[in-house]
């Protein structure tokens, strides 16, 4: 998977500001403690600690990422957070971002599960929408929808909103919001199953 990436981050190019962004800003209160996994070349870490003045730590697999991240003086280090992420001490983040990460990696319940138990606040993820109205087209016109960036092998688990959900309340999550960042507009808001491309989630861990 590291090869993977590294390679995946060497064409793939720089990133950009994407709405989503600003819906999980709004979603935290400044000077949080966050963790952003799957932090890529930090774009977003740096839109945060200039925006809400966070105490930000971004994670990636990739070191070609990670050095663009430094680059920007952020704070991040190198992990596979398929297998890695139980070494951090429980609620010792206010937030976790995952932000289109979870599906790029095949053990996605239990990586919920345990971030569940890092994240004091909430745990912030958008996902692209398998049930999304042109996705379905696709599939009834016998092709499957294209979502990655450079290759298919990039995404390893695919969600509806619906299913989703339910995912994430299974693995010890309230849904506490639901925004749809890219889609058809005002109809994206009511029916995001259906209209929402990527969708961004609030879960509150639920704590016994």
């Amino acid at each position: 998977m590291k090869i993977f990436y590294e390679n995946y981050w060497r064409k793939r190019g720089k990133s950009g500001n994407r709405p989503r962004y600003h819906i999980f800003s709004n979603w935290m209160p400044s000077g949080s403690k966050v963790l952003d996994i799957g932090c890529g070349d930090g774009y977003f870490g740096e839109f945060l600690v200039s925006n809400k003045k966070v105490d930000y730590t971004g994670a990636d697999i990739s070191e070609t990422a990670l050095n663009s991240a430094r680059s920007r003086g952020l704070k991040v280090i190198q992990l596979d957070a398929s297998s890695d992420i139980s070494k951090f001490d429980p609620e010792s983040f206010d937030f976790v971002i995952m932000s289109e990460f979870i599906e790029h990696i095949p053990n996605s319940e239990e990586v919920l599960r345990v971030v569940g138990r890092i994240a004091k606040k909430g745990v912030l993820i958008s996902i692209p929408n398998i049930a999304y109205w042109k996705f379905r087209l696709q599939l009834l016109s016998g092709k499957f929808p294209k979502q990655w960036a450079i290759a298919p092998e990039e995404h390893l688990r695919y969600w509806s909103v619906n299913d989703f959900i339910k995912t994430a309340e299974n693995s010890g999550f309230e849904v506490k919001e639901i925004c749809s960042s890219n889609g058809r507009k005002i109809l994206r808001d009511i029916w995001p199953n259906l209209f929402g491309f990527q969708v961004c989630f609030y879960l509150k861990p639920k704590r016994s």
